[in-house]
Formats: C-alpha cells, structure tokens, sequence
C-alpha cells in the first residue's frame, strides 16, 4: 500500500470514527434533547442506530489500524547476504524486465507482473509485438533475456518466464508532410 493510499485510508477511518460518535451522541440520552434543536428527534434513544454508530466505531477501528503499518502489502524479495539482508521491491523486479524486454527487436509494449515461488521468480509478461515477427522465437528471445537480466542485476533466482503475445501491431513510420 503506497503512501496516498495510506493518507485516504486514514481519513477514511477518521471521518466513520467521527460519523460513529456523531450517531452515538445523537441516540443516547447523554444529552438533553432540548439542547440538539434538530430534526434528529426521531432516532433520539433508538437502539438500532447506537448499534449501527458501534460498528462505524469498530470498523474506523480496523481501518485505522491497517493504515498505521508500516509496508503492510508492499511485495518484496528478501535475500540473505553476508552483512544482513537485502530486499528488493517487485516494482524494481518489474522495472527490470522491462528494461531487458524493451531491448528485444519486434516488441512494442509489454506489461508485466512477479511472483515469488518456491523454485524462484515467476515472471508473466504480456506483449504486443510488431507483424511479421516469429512469435515463438519472439517469445524465446523475451524469455532469455528477462532470465539472464534479472538473474545478472536482481541476484535473484528466475523459475518461469511465462509470455503472452496479445496481439500483433504494425509498426508506424512517421512521414514529413
């Protein structure tokens, strides 16, 4: 979870900690209903909606909770290395394949996606290449160079790659006019 995500979640759980205390106030007699002057008359000791301000109380709760850890969700690869450990973000993985991706003559986007296995790194890429290239050599040479890339730079074990072609697009030449 990045930082923005953290900030909205945080505000998320404030604003049902403030709704929750808002409706707990408002239901129970802890104040004179003279004093609310509002058309709240009609939930004024009703149950129902103290109960509903306790969950909107527990689920800030959680919320809050879950905004406060530090990395919670942020996927990486942890290695072992002789002066500690060492942990590499799967955008770094990610930005890596496409660097040794982009190298490949005949591809013209690619999208990718890490998994960590057992065995190693499961790398899916999905491509559109340019007509008239080979697609299972396309698919070959994609595949060695994201293994040997990643194994040389990341220092990480390269399980799979897997490739998907998704489509086929010509290339565009720009002319002058």
């Amino acid at each position: 979870m990045n930082l923005r995500e953290r900030v909205y979640l945080a505000l998320t759980a404030l604003l049902l900690a403030a709704a929750g205390a808002l409706i707990a106030a408002v239901t129970l007699p802890l104040f004179p209903l003279e004093r609310m002057q509002t058309s709240l008359a009609e939930v004024y000791g009703d149950l129902r909606f103290a109960l509903v301000s306790v969950v909107l109380l527990l689920l800030a709760a959680v919320l809050l909770i879950i905004s406060m850890r530090r990395g919670a969700g942020e996927e990486t690869l942890l290695q072992s290395g002789p002066l500690g450990e060492v942990r590499i973000c799967f955008a770094t993985i990610e930005t890596l394949v496409l660097k040794a991706a982009r190298e490949i003559k005949g591809v013209r986007d690619i999208k990718t996606r890490v998994v960590v296995k057992p065995a190693g790194l499961v790398i899916f890429l999905r491509a559109v290449a340019f007509t008239g290239q080979n697609i299972p050599q396309l698919a070959t040479q994609l595949q060695t160079a994201v293994k040997e890339y990643v194994e040389n730079i990341a220092g990480s074990q390269v399980a799979e790659v897997k490739v998907m072609i998704e489509n086929v697009t010509a290339e565009t030449l720009k002319t002058a006019h």
